[in-house]
């Protein structure tokens, strides 16, 4: 039996979750915003350690020259962006968005306010 990976935020994906909550926020509700985090946490927590291969290599992020990151649509909007390190038994969690939300932008944002 193989061990579970171990699920960690790099500082991009903390900072993505505050914008996608911000996100939300403004176009729904902040109570929608919370639940939504929520959802998120519970999904990546529960599916993740067991099975990080569940998603396919990013062709978004491919487009933008970056090779390694898995897409993940968690549901009809939510989506985040990760790699995998099979020698450290580890999942590094990138990027969360919106799929209504421009990438590229979210990205230069994101660099700009680290």
């Amino acid at each position: 039996m193989t061990r579970p990976y171990k699920i960690l935020a790099t500082p991009y994906f903390k900072l993505s979750i505050q914008r996608l909550s911000h996100f939300l926020g403004k176009k729904y509700s902040p109570q929608h915003a919370t639940d939504n985090k929520r959802v998120l946490q519970k999904k990546i927590k529960a599916t993740l350690p067991e099975n990080p291969h569940i998603a396919p290599i990013s062709s978004r992020l491919i487009e933008l020259g970056i090779s390694e990151y898995r897409q993940w649509a968690i549901d009809d909007h939510n989506m985040i962006f990760y790699r995998i390190s099979d020698e450290e038994g580890s999942v590094y969690l990138l990027l969360a968005m919106d799929s209504r939300q421009d990438i590229q932008k979210l990205l230069y944002e994101l660099m700009l306010l680290k």
